[in-house]
């Protein structure tokens, strides 16, 4: 029997900083999971900054529709209907909106790159949330994706997060670059584990968030993972088996190869 498992990133292999600013109000949020602020909202959209930027030596007062109009970026989770033209008319939010999630991120020890991402309201066209994340693999994860492998079992990675994170995540995990699908909106996710399917495995789907759901719906197995202590309610009403361990995964690849 041919399986394949398909991780999501942060929150599944990767225990998560993320340090979220609610620009209105100020202030910083705590527990709180970027997809589910989206889905409080008609009209959001969570876009990921897609390359490596040295942000914290950028200019503070330099406007934010500036900076995206210079690097790559991307949407990886909306809540519709969406006006992306909206995106950049914001002549107002500034570069330091995103700097001072960044600067208490830095005083984190993290093992992945930093990335940042915004949600942005398309309707009103403007930015509402400023967010910087990093993190560090979770006890048991290299080992986990070693056995896996010595098991002959296909690993793959679909994340919303950047190509450069992603690809640094690889590097630690030994994944192949053709087996990394950085920037995955939850639709990339779900194709992913159709073509799997398609072409002959058993898929097992390890997620923990709201953009994982259609592809564990899609998927053979769909499994949570608890270890980070914050998940979506939606990812987990829907899965097929709860995890505390990501090692745990090895058994349950077992128990289906038999």
């Amino acid at each position: 029997m041919k399986i394949a498992v398909v991780f999501d990133c942060s929150g599944t292999l990767v225990d998560v900083k993320r340090i979220i600013k609610e620009i209105e109000s100020q202030k910083f949020l705590c527990n709180h999971q970027t997809v589910d602020i989206v889905d409080k909202k008609r009209g959001r959209v969570l876009i990921v900054i897609g390359e490596k930027i040295d942000l914290l030596n950028l200019d503070p007062n330099m406007l934010m529709k500036n900076l995206l109009e210079r690097i790559k970026w991307k949407i990886t989770y909306c809540h519709p209907p969406i006006f992306k033209d909206n995106i950049l008319k914001d002549s107002r939010t500034k570069v330091k909106e995103l700097q001072d999630p960044a600067y208490i991120l830095n005083r984190f020890k993290i093992e992945t790159d930093p990335g940042y991402a915004l949600i942005c309201d398309t309707i009103e066209g403007k930015v509402e949330y400023t967010i910087a994340t990093g993190g560090c693999l979770f006890d048991g994860v290299q080992e986990t994706i070693k056995e896996l492998k010595d098991m002959g079992i296909e690993i793959y990675i679909a994340s919303g997060d950047s190509k450069y994170a992603i690809e640094k995540l690889s590097m630690l995990i030994d994944i192949e670059k053709n087996h990394i699908f950085p920037e995955a909106h939850q639709h990339l996710k779900k194709d992913l584990v159709l073509k799997l399917k398609k072409e002959g495995y058993k898929v097992v789907m390890v997620g923990d968030g709201t953009n994982d759901v259609p592809a564990m719906l899609e998927s053979d197995l769909s499994v949570i993972n608890l270890q980070g202590g914050k998940v979506s309610k939606k990812a987990l009403d829907i899965a097929d088996i709860r995890i505390e361990d990501i090692k745990e995964v090895v058994d349950i690849v077992k128990k289906l190869k038999e």
